[in-house]
């Protein structure tokens, strides 16, 4: 619940560790996570600023500053001029300005924690880019959805609707608390951490060349890997991570016929739906799984083999362990964890230290997230964080049939030509699985 501070009289709300945790890393590296969406037709700009306006009053976490000492809160700002949140790029060449747009960083310690730019070219495209600090991919999802929503509300035959979001806690907490102490324990026993054992190669250094790729799946190769994801009983992230891994493995030095882990993402709001969440929150978690980095497997029998490796990790709560061992990094207190990442993020630099990769599937935007009335979304998509090497990640999102890979990373550390083959190699690889 908010309370006033004594000098400012501003409101102030906790923020749980899962939100420190991702404020620290946004000191690292960029923790922006972007939504991007084609608009066959024109915007009203106005209509833009009082519909960001809206979710900002709506969600209250994003009209706000992260305070990080002495007990880590959010606080929310005095005053939100639509300058902080709002910005329209005339531009002859937009794909060029969207690449601009996604450099663009929220300082958490600044705020606002969302920023709506609007890019002026054939076609609008609009870029809501949502602090990690504040929010993960769906909390990104539901902000445009609101945004969208009182878009459409502020229509002069119109009345905009939205209450203001139910207070509900944003931490780990409501999701623990339907599991038992034995269930957790098991959990977090699944996640101990181990050592980073392979990654794609880097150049070491300090990263200042910040860069996005992102490649769109054709919709018939999409419909055949849900296809044959339904008739083989595999998911479609089992499918996805099988090609991501099999892709990076023709990139990374590594023994064959041995097991090498990876990173993969999980919503814990998908684990108990009955139990009240936020959208707006840090609920996402990483952990890892082991798949075999073997060439004589066959695509389809690798991804049989994550498909088993996926279930067993689902089995033992791999995702509620990622959640108790968040909570434990920050049993010794705040400052405690920021010197750990400190030293990592030297270590990076100074040693280039493998760190393993990583594969998140943000699911699918739905249509009320580019329903501005009228108006038809040509291509929605997800792009992420940009990934400080010597990691590496890619992000999976759909739109309407329409699957997106995207990454970001620094091009003075991985060559854009790498990336490009890893994300050609998923396409083909899916094409070779579902074969």
């Amino acid at each position: 619940m908010p309370r006033e501070t004594r000098d400012f009289h501003a409101k102030t709300y906790r923020a749980p560790v899962n939100d420190q945790w991702d404020f620290l890393l946004s000191t690292m590296w960029n923790q922006m996570i972007h939504l991007v969406i084609m608009v066959d037709g024109r915007l009203d700009e106005e209509r833009l600023v009082s519909a960001m306006c809206t979710a900002l009053a709506t969600e209250p976490v994003l009209r706000c500053r992260f305070i990080g000492s002495p007990v880590p809160c959010w606080e929310e700002l005095p005053a939100v001029p639509p300058g902080t949140f709002f910005s329209v790029v005339h531009a002859d060449d937009a794909k060029k300005a969207l690449r601009h747009a996604l450099f663009h960083r929220v300082d958490p310690c600044s705020g606002p924690q969302a920023r709506l730019t609007l890019i002026r070219g054939r076609e609008d495209v609009l870029v809501l880019s949502v602090n990690h600090a504040a929010s993960d991919a769906c909390g990104v999802k539901g902000t445009a959805a609101l945004i969208a929503r009182a878009y459409r509300g502020s229509a002069p035959d119109s009345a905009p609707d939205l209450p203001p979001s139910p207070a509900c806690d944003r931490s780990y907490a409501p999701v623990l608390s339907s599991f038992t102490q034995q269930e957790q324990e098991m959990a977090r026993e699944a996640c101990k951490e181990s050592p980073a054992e392979w990654g794609v190669p880097c150049s070491p250094g300090p990263c200042r060349a910040p860069c996005y790729l992102w490649r769109r799946i054709d919709r018939g190769l999409f419909g055949r890997v849900r296809s044959f994801s339904r008739s083989e009983r595999m998911t479609i992230n089992d499918l996805l991570l099988s090609a991501f891994f099999q892709s990076v493995s023709m990139e990374i030095p590594h023994s064959d016929g041995r097991d090498y882990p990876v990173l993969t993402s999980l919503d814990l709001r998908r684990l108990v739906p009955g139990v009240p969440t936020p959208a707006v929150a840090n609920l996402s978690v990483a952990f890892e799984v082991r798949l075999p980095a073997d060439s004589t497997l066959p695509p389809y029998s690798h991804a049989r083999e994550t498909h088993h490796a996926m279930e067993e990790r689902k089995r033992l709560l791999a995702g509620i362990g990622a959640a108790v061992r968040v909570q434990e990094r920050f049993e010794g207190g705040f400052s405690g964890v920021r010197q750990s990442l400190e030293d990592l993020a030297r270590a990076s630099e100074s040693e280039g230290y493998p760190r393993n990769p990583f594969f998140s599937n943000t699911g699918i935007i739905p249509a009320e997230c580019t329903d501005f009335g009228g108006m038809e979304a040509s291509c929605a998509f997800l792009v992420p964080p940009l990934e400080l090497s010597p990691g590496f990640s890619v992000a999976a999102s759909t739109f309407e049939d329409t699957l997106t890979l995207a990454s970001g990373f620094y091009r003075d550390s991985i060559s854009p030509f790498v990336v490009r083959r890893i994300l050609c190699n998923i396409e083909r690889t899916l094409l070779d699985i579902t074969r």
